[in-house]
C-alpha cells in the first residue's frame, strides 16, 4: 500500500473494532483523495458507540465535514448539501459550515 493510498483507511474508518475513527478522518483529510468521499460520508452518519461514550460524536461529525470539503471534488459538495440538509442541528450546522469554505485550501494555497 503506498503511504497516500487511503483504501485500508477507508475500511478502517468504518470499521466499530477500533477507536480511532477521529484520527483516520483527519488523516483522510489531509490525504485528500476523492476515493474517501463514500466512506466519509457512511461515517459521518454513524454514532459509534466509543465517540458517544467519550462525547467527541459531534467532534468527529465536524471532522468528517471538513474532510470532504478538503476533499473538493463534486461527489464530495453532494455529499455535504445532504448534510446540510439533515433535520439534527449539528450535521446540519456542519454541512453548511464546510459549503462556506468551500473548498477548503491545505497549506500554502494549494489544495
Amino acid at each position: 500500500m503506498a503511504a497516500r493510498d487511503p483504501v485500508a483507511l477507508n475500511r478502517l474508518l468504518l470499521d466499530d473494532s477500533h477507536e480511532f475513527h477521529e484520527d483516520i478522518v483527519f488523516a483522510l483529510g489531509l490525504i485528500g483523495d476523492p476515493r474517501s468521499v463514500d466512506a466519509i460520508a457512511q461515517a459521518v452518519l454513524v454514532p459509534f458507540d466509543h465517540l458517544v461514550e467519550w462525547g467527541n460524536l459531534h467532534e468527529f461529525q465536524r471532522k468528517c465535514a471538513y474532510a470532504l470539503a478538503r476533499i473538493g471534488t463534486p461527489e464530495a459538495r453532494t455529499a455535504h448539501e445532504s448534510l446540510a440538509k439533515k433535520s439534527g442541528p449539528f450535521l446540519k450546522e456542519y454541512g453548511e459550515e464546510g459549503l462556506q469554505h468551500w473548498p477548503l485550501k491545505f497549506g500554502g494555497g494549494k489544495n
